[in-house]
C-alpha cells in the first residue's frame, strides 16, 4: 500500500508472515524546496496479533479515533482520525545498523479513508 504522492509518501509492502509478525518492506520519501529525505528498510517487522487486528478493526469501524502499532528497530505507525474523517498517518522508520531514523506525517483525505482502511487491513491479515 502506498500513502501520499510522488514527492511525499509512505510505501508498505508485505514480504512474508512469521507467526504474529508481518515482515515488511517500508520506504518513505519527503521532499520540498529542493530537499529530499528518504528512508527504506526491507526487513521491518510489525505485530499482527489478534489483539492488534482487533484494535485496527475498531479504528476502521469508527469505534476508536487512534490506532498505533510498533515496527521493529524503534519504528511505529500511528493513525488518528479527525472530525472530518481524514486520517493523519505518522510513522517512524529506523535502522539498528545505521543508527538512523526518519519520522514523517501524511494525511489521508476523508474521501479515501475507507479504501485506506481496507488496504491496511489486507496488509495485516
Amino acid at each position: 500500500m502506498r500513502i501520499g504522492d510522488e514527492h511525499n509518501f509512505l510505501l508498505i509492502e508485505e514480504c512474508t508472515l512469521e507467526g504474529d509478525y508481518a515482515v515488511l518492506r517500508v520506504e518513505a520519501m519527503a521532499s520540498a524546496s529542493g530537499r529530499k529525505f528518504t528512508a527504506s528498510n526491507d526487513r521491518l517487522m510489525m505485530e499482527v496479533s489478534d489483539e492488534t487486528i482487533q484494535r485496527f478493526l475498531d479504528f476502521a469501524a469508527l469505534k476508536i479515533a487512534k490506532f498505533e502499532t510498533g515496527l521493529t528497530e524503534s519504528g511505529y505507525v500511528r493513525f488518528q482520525r479527525d472530525s472530518h474523517g481524514a486520517i493523519t498517518v505518522r510513522y517512524r522508520i529506523g535502522g539498528w545498523k545505521a543508527l538512523a531514523a526518519m519520522e514523517g506525517e501524511l494525511l489521508v483525505g476523508g474521501e479515501f479513508a475507507n479504501r485506506f482502511c481496507r488496504d491496511f487491513e489486507a496488509l495485516i491479515r
